[in-house]
């Protein structure tokens, strides 16, 4: 093996230098872009209660959903990259001062739709700039936030409220009312409990509950796909127009209204589709003859 010359050698050495200062630099920048995001991420959540702390009153007045979501989707909502959203998100719900609010009633509508108001603003934002670059709504890949809400000493009301396209919002733990209400589009997961209207008013999009719903689960559904893996409480699908629900567990029972010629949706019950385009199918006609549907 031919020796190695002075010069090879400080070529060598100088190669070795570089490979590493390129390697310290790398290692500043990732932890640069660390600081940012922990930066931004506290800046947000701070921006997020202070808003709330303002504007909360405010809301409580608001006498429809409807009015409650459009006053807050018209505040100074922070807008952030969607990979943060997540992190801000469950760092406002912890830090979140319940003690202030234990005595208020039905404060958590408005806080559930406070944070479905910041979701949406941020996932609309995202849509319109990917539209902005070229990429077509189809292949704009979704957003996808995770909440853990197990903790908390209350219960979500309205979270998901018109829950936009590219939105799939991941829940562990249990909600409370109204969970996915006039939702428009993406994707709602609940690894828990729901109580009552469960996808009221629903016009798109997928609601997957884990566990449990109460009573008017699919509450006047117009479009998209409510799937229970457990049991539904009473007035089940109570003036249904269109879309699917399924569900897998007991139904304590249906409501009158949903087995109308109006409603156009489908409806699966333990595995057997009983409803379908306004008709009751050969296997729901069948079951119904023989008492082994629940119909209030």
């Amino acid at each position: 093996m031919p020796k190695e010359s002075f010069e090879q050698f400080v070529k060598r050495q100088k190669e070795k230098l570089d490979k590493a200062e390129k390697m310290v630099e790398g290692i500043k920048e990732r932890w640069k872009d660390k600081i940012e995001e922990v930066e931004m991420v506290e800046k947000s959540v701070k921006e997020l209660k202070k808003l709330w702390e303002e504007n909360e009153e405010k809301a409580k007045k608001k006498k429809y959903p409807n009015e409650t979501f459009s006053f807050l989707l018209s505040l100074p909502l922070p807008e952030v990259p969607p990979f943060l959203l997540e992190k801000i998100s469950n760092k406002f719900l912890k830090e979140f001062d319940w003690k202030k609010f234990k005595e208020r009633v039905c404060f958590e509508s408005d806080l559930g739709m406070f944070l479905s108001a910041f979701l949406r603003k941020n996932v609309e934002s995202y849509i319109s700039s990917q539209k902005q670059k070229g990429v077509k709504e189809e292949n704009i890949k979704p957003i996808k936030v995770h909440l853990d809400v197990k903790k908390l000493p209350f219960s979500l009301d309205y979270l998901g409220y018109r829950n936009p396209q590219k939105l799939h919002l991941s829940v562990e733990g249990n909600l409370r009312v109204y969970t996915g209400s006039n939702m428009e589009g993406g994707k709602i997961i609940v690894k828990g409990d729901c109580k009552d209207h469960t996808g009221w008013q629903i016009k798109g999009g997928e609601i997957i509950v884990r566990g449990d719903c109460r009573d008017y689960t699919a509450e006047r559904m117009k479009k998209g796909e409510i799937t229970v893996e457990g049991d539904c409480g009473a007035y089940t699908a109570w003036g249904m127009k269109g879309g699917t629900l399924i569900v897998k567990g007991e139904v304590i029972f249906f409501s009158k209204s949903a087995f109308s010629p109006d409603n156009k949706g489908t409806i699966i019950w333990k595995n057997t589709k009983i409803w379908e385009d306004g008709n009751w199918t050969k296997e729901g006609k069948e079951m119904k003859e023989k008492g082994k549907i629940p119909i209030g």
